[in-house]
């Protein structure tokens, strides 16, 4: 919205995260395996996700049509994806 060529306010977006979401995330750690989050989403976006479903960590900007390379690559690393 502009007032007088100005912007007068802004509408930020965002997906809701799903209530049962953090509780997998705690169910799949609690099995040994570590949880990654791969989005197209920026940096912000997806360090806020993570953080708040508790994940090991994240990949921001990832197009889909890279995202199954990008887990061969962190599946060769083994642990060593840091």
């Amino acid at each position: 919205m502009l007032k007088d060529d100005v912007p007068a306010g802004y509408i930020a977006l965002a997906d809701k995260l799903r209530p049962e979401s953090a509780d997998a995330i705690r169910s799949l750690h609690d099995n040994g395996i570590r949880c990654v989050l791969l989005t197209g989403d920026n940096e912000a976006v997806a360090d806020g996700v993570s953080r708040t479903l508790g994940m090991d960590g994240y990949f921001a900007g990832v197009l889909p049509h890279e995202k199954q390379e990008k887990i061969k690559e962190l599946q060769g690393r083994g642990n060593s994806w840091r």
